[in-house]
């Protein structure tokens, strides 16, 4: 198993934003790197950028670099001729844990590749994550997706799910990068998580990321005393 993290230098709407300090000194890179390491060989942890000088940041942390060429960085590229450039710059023909920082609240790897290890291969050929949410939803057609107005009207908790897409991470089989070059095969494996979902797509998204991982950071150690 090896990981790759998506790591390029520009976003449009967040400049930086995958190393610009999100806690204390600590970049969203820093913060994924610092998990990985705890599950993965560092020789096995490539970061995938298209600016050299952020290979000062995996040189920080003893993870590797892999130079991406700009256009797999570019907006109009399809998400397909990404996976299937960043992961032929990868060594060897094993699977594959596709990564990013637009999560910072994840820390479920350890259990992710454990059950990864435990599936039937010839089942699954991709791990991926979702987030059950029961929240009174509404259609296009301003319909209650499972529960009713009036006297029907159930509590959130006696809601049917409904599932978010993580793509912060998946686990990815070699038959599936090789046939799909998508992070979701044919057959995946939906793994629920319950972890805090913040998606940082705009800078809002990341001053109020920052705050509340602040806040649960600092309540933890506060539970540790």
């Amino acid at each position: 198993m090896k990981a790759v993290i998506l790591g390029k230098s520009t976003d449009t709407l967040i400049p930086n934003k995958n190393y610009r300090p999100f806690y204390g000194e600590m970049s969203l890179m820093d913060i994924l790197i610092e998990k990985l390491i705890n599950v993965l060989p560092k020789e096995d942890i490539y970061l995938s950028c298209e600016d050299e000088k952020f290979k000062n940041t995996a040189e920080k942390w003893g993870v590797q670099f892999v130079l991406r060429d700009n256009v797999y960085t570019l907006y109009n590229i399809s998400n397909t001729e990404i996976v299937a450039n960043v992961c032929k710059s990868i060594p060897g023909n094993g699977d594959l844990l596709w990564c990013s920082c637009v999560e910072p609240f994840f820390n479920e790897f350890p259990e992710i590749l454990e059950c990864w290890r435990s599936l039937d291969k010839k089942e699954h050929d991709s791990l991926n994550i979702v987030y059950p949410m029961k929240k009174f939803m509404l259609d296009r057609h301003y319909n209650p997706i499972g529960f009713g107005f009036g006297h029907w009207h159930k509590y959130s908790q006696t809601i049917p799910p409904i599932y978010q897409i993580s793509w912060a991470t998946a686990v990815m089989s070699r038959e599936c990068i090789e046939k799909i070059n998508f992070q979701v095969g044919r057959n995946p494996y939906w793994y629920d998580s319950y972890a805090p979902m913040i998606d940082i797509d705009t800078l809002d998204d990341f001053h109020f990321a920052s705050l509340a991982y602040k806040a649960l950071l600092d309540d933890n150690r506060q539970a540790d005393k």
